[in-house]
């Protein structure tokens, strides 16, 4: 056995005692032999302790287009969370590197026992101590004091392997969310009070830590906060305890299944826990919202827990919230210091609010329409705040660190709690009631005649007349019945795809489903996520729709536009304000102040519609020029014959036009053109008029649905259009694009946003 070799022991017993005395040398060696196996520590593993190194690894963002010798003065540190690893940061790195003064080194790192760090018993290791049940977590054993994966265990292996291992010697900004930002409060509170960090630094400018590094912390557990009753430990903190042990209890019993049964099963079970885990409230119906999203950080945390397990049961057994040490708060400094939550983890947000009202923050954001999972589900808007709160100068030197609160605090506090509970709270959920809807028809056009080129692509032809238009006005009341929402559901022929029937049909499915008896099965919302045009809206009508039994691949766009504007009323209803004001209430930036002219009218096109006044004399052009009093004129173009009749019909309203008014001239193709079709407009409209460009403004989506191997990308229709401006020298804008970017970003109007900056915001003078 002390050889390390296979050996065979062959023993020739002479008597009883000498046979005995052979057996205890036996055991005792064997003993000593396994002993040294589960406790020691190869190179490739390492024991950590309080006082031990430990190899961390790091990961950098790095933008392509600036040069490895770039100086970097300054570094952003990124923590993950339980079960996550460094990679869990790579969306927001993304957005950080593009968005961050190149003097920023960002980088992320992995926690002890998670990742790519070593392990802290190889798996061989860990199955002999499992086999010899050394691995049972016990009701009365203290793993805090053992220090293995305490808090402070892991904070002090980070500081130690960010200086001695990667070369930093100084933090300037720390963001962790979660764990991760427990432990950077942990490291924060070791590095200004020089608590045994290996090598003591004995002034500001040398520590890894100091009173100026910012720190940013993302739905973390700061402790007892000075409103809470930090002198005992409260019932609800001992129940969390034991079920964070049960569950790392659960997870480390799991382990010892894995040698008798298949890996199948093993996955399962995994599958299951992580399921459970991810179901809490906490994280605000995170597979409802975002199933692709959800499904891939399953996935990621099954190969976590399958690789890690015995490990990320420790981290868990150890580092239960109530465990932490209960006055970390006190140590940050407030200016520096960054709260972020997400507006459905009702737990960390209401932690924000209070914090941020104490005055223990500089700031506290909420990230809307997210709860708990905030790198998966929001990563620009999260790197959006890391940015702003990095770049902000107005930051002041302040080394102050958070106060104790006075009685005149603790009347704030009470009146912040009073107040964020009753926004917190279920009760102001708005839960939707019962709905009718009565059909309309009405008469569109004139003089017998109606309107033509009605639609988008091969429907806007002059030869399409459109002379009456009918649908249905529905309307959506509140559960309480104090509100009532109305809206227009009106399929379009060449617009929609759907018939006037169909639509009924799923009314008619929608009305039952929301006339059930159980008024438990019909869903709630918060106004304040609607109003804030982040996906809410399109979310809900969804779930409305598909559970009515209507099958997703058939949600009648014209019925889904009806139910958001009922809904969109309701929530602005219960504000007590117009739509307009309430919208702009709820998505305005904050601090950004608000114009008086803001709710002002709202210029509006005049409407020329394809084959008006097609065979009318000039003098009827100049008759009906006097009678515009708009600032801006659309005609409708490629509806005609050719592009040629259209280029004519453009130029014979551009030219009556063209007087003292001066008014825009706008074109709108809708989608009806392909690129030669565009370009024989623009040539044929500049031969009949050679100064067209100067009063025409645009052409409004002059080419068809640009279609890649059958996927329609908005890159791809700008890549097009791109080139139907470098060639006809015409400038264009977008609709129907906006629509189809607005459908695959479930009409989350950040997301939209962020992408239309990336494809126009560098260039200033981009069509």
């Amino acid at each position: 056995l002390l050889s390390g070799r296979p050996e065979i022991i062959e023993a020739r017993v002479i008597d009883r005692s000498k046979n005995v005395d052979i057996h205890q040398r036996i055991t005792s060696t064997a003993i000593q032999f396994v002993t040294k196996l589960v406790s020691e520590t190869s190179s490739d593993e390492c024991d950590l302790s309080l006082n031990t190194r430990i190899n961390l690894p790091i990961k950098r963002y790095t933008n392509e287009n600036i040069s490895k010798g770039s100086n970097r003065s300054k570094t952003l540190l990124l923590i993950h969370g339980w079960m996550g690893d460094k990679s869990e940061w790579d969306l927001v790195g993304a957005e950080l590197v593009k968005d961050l003064p190149h003097e920023w080194d960002i980088i992320s790192i992995d926690l002890p026992g998670h990742g790519e760090a070593p392990y802290i018993l190889s798996p061989i290791q860990q199955m002999m101590r499992t086999a010899l049940s050394l691995n049972s977590f016990h009701e009365n054993a203290d793993f805090c004091s053992s220090g293995k994966f305490s808090i402070d265990a892991m904070a002090k292996a980070v500081c130690n392997s960010l200086q001695n291992d990667h070369g930093i010697k100084s933090l300037d900004a720390i963001a962790g969310y979660s764990l991760g930002g427990r432990i950077a409060l942990a490291m924060n509170r070791l590095c200004l009070t020089n608590t045994d960090m290996n090598a003591p630094q004995q002034d500001n400018d040398n520590k890894l830590i100091t009173k100026q590094t910012r720190l940013i912390l993302l739905g973390a557990n700061p402790g007892k906060l000075p409103f809470d009753d930090h002198t005992v430990k409260t019932e609800s903190d001992n129940q969390r305890v034991r079920k964070d042990r049960l569950l790392a209890q659960s997870l480390l019993s799991s382990l010892y299944k894995t040698y008798l049964i298949p890996i199948g099963s093993d996955l399962s079970y995994l599958s299951k826990f992580v399921a459970k885990w991810y179901g809490n409230n906490l994280w605000g119906d995170l597979q409802e919202r975002y199933p692709h999203k959800f499904k891939n950080m399953i996935y990621r945390r099954i190969m976590s827990l399958s690789e890690r397990r015995h490990e990320i049961a420790s981290v868990l057994y150890e580092c239960s919230p109530p465990l932490n040490p209960i006055d970390d708060w006190k140590k940050v400094t407030p200016a520096k210091t960054l709260y972020i939550a997400g507006s459905l983890d009702k737990k960390y947000s209401f932690i924000g609010r209070l914090w941020e009202k104490s005055g223990g923050v500089n700031k506290y954001v909420e990230i809307n329409d997210a709860g708990h999972a905030l790198l998966v589900e929001q990563p620009r808007e999260i790197s959006s705040a890391l940015v702003g709160f990095l770049k902000d100068a107005r930051i002041a030197n302040t080394l102050g660190t958070s106060k104790e609160i006075s009685d005149e605090d603790a009347n704030v506090v009470n009146d912040v709690k009073t107040d964020n509970k009753e926004k917190l709270d279920p009760a102001p959920r708005i839960q939707v009631g019962v709905m009718e809807f009565e059909s309309f028809s009405i008469t569109v056009g004139s003089y017998n005649a109606g309107i033509r080129g009605i639609g988008w692509g091969d429907s806007a032809r002059i030869e399409n007349e459109l002379k009456s238009r009918s649908g249905f006005i529905i309307s959506i009341a509140s559960g309480d019945g104090m509100a009532v929402g109305v809206g227009e559901v009106s399929p379009l022929n060449g617009l929609h795809k759907e018939s006037a029937e169909e639509a009924a049909h799923q009314l008619n499915a929608v009305k039952k489903f929301l006339s059930c008896d159980n008024s438990e099965k019909r869903p709630s919302f918060l106004a304040r996520e609607i109003l804030s045009i982040n996906g809410s809206l399109s979310r809900l009508v969804k779930s409305i729709l598909i559970s009515s039994g209507i099958d997703v691949s058939s949600l009648a766009a014209s019925v889904k536009s009806g139910v958001e504007m009922a809904i969109l009323s309701i929530a602005s209803q219960s504000q007590g304000s117009p739509l307009p004001q309430a919208l702009a209430a709820h998505y305005w930036p904050k601090g950004v102040p608000i114009s008086s002219s803001t709710f002002g009218l709202l210029p509006v096109n005049g409407l020329i519609t394809r084959g008006e006044y097609a065979t009318s004399s000039p003098a009827h052009f100049s008759a009906a020029a006097k009678e515009i009093s708009f600032t801006s004129l659309k005609i409708k173009v490629a509806g005609h014959c050719s592009p040629k009749d259209d280029a004519l019909s453009l130029v014979r309203w551009s030219e009556p036009l063209n007087g003292p008014r001066k008014l825009s001239l706008r074109a709108d193709a809708n989608r009806a053109w392909d690129l030669p079709s565009a370009l024989e407009f623009v040539e044929e409209a500049k031969n009949a008029n050679s100064s067209i460009l100067s009063i025409l403004e645009f052409v409004e989506e002059p080419l068809k649905k640009q279609a890649v191997d059958k996927k329609w990308s908005i890159i791809d229709q700008v890549i097009a259009l791109d080139n139907f401006w470098n060639i006809g020298e015409i400038h264009y804008a977008l609709d129907e694009s906006l629509a189809d970017l607005a459908e695959d970003c479930d009409y989350n109007f950040g997301n939209i946003a962020a992408d239309l900056r990336r494809l126009f915001g560098d260039r200033v003078n981009r069509p």
